[in-house]
């Protein structure tokens, strides 16, 4: 159940939110995160989100998306869409220790337990190293051909 609710979500970010004018970035990434919610009612976990969301959009100019999703499983997904590597590796400057967005980092994972990180695209050698070294479960998916619209 959870792959099919991950998918559906994906293919329908990807309708919406993959294609530009100016053709296909090859360098773009798109993370869809499935979380469980960390002893928080629907409204803490709604009113955490909004206030999530604003601060990676005001922090992080590369990043192109962030939308959280509640599943019928109770668990909620996170799509993350970045411009390249060095964008989603800006987002995890933000959140380490010393980052600007390390406090609220912690209040994340005080609202939500990361279950699995799946990664499309093609990362950086960098990228996958930071994303490895953090511990979370993570998976690749490599791009065989599409486009985007930002």
């Amino acid at each position: 159940m959870k792959f099919i609710v991950a998918s559906i979500v994906f293919f329908a970010l990807n309708a919406s939110t993959f294609a530009s004018s100016d053709g296909f970035n090859p360098n773009e990434l798109t993370y869809v995160v499935s979380m469980s919610v960390n002893e928080k009612t629907a409204a803490q976990v709604d009113d955490f989100s909004a206030f999530y969301h604003a601060l990676v959009e005001g922090n992080e100019p590369g990043t192109l998306a962030w939308q959280f999703y509640r599943g019928a499983d109770e668990k909620i997904y996170l799509i993350e869409r970045y411009a390249d590597s060095d964008a989603a590796l800006q987002h995890v400057t933000n959140i380490s220790p010393g980052g600007i967005q390390e406090k609220e980092f912690g209040d994340f994972s005080d609202h939500f337990v990361i279950e699995k990180l799946i990664i499309h695209g093609t990362p950086s050698t960098k990228l996958v190293e930071s994303l490895e070294a953090v511990g979370l479960p993570l998976e690749f998916r490599s791009t065989i051909s599409g486009y985007s619209r930002n």
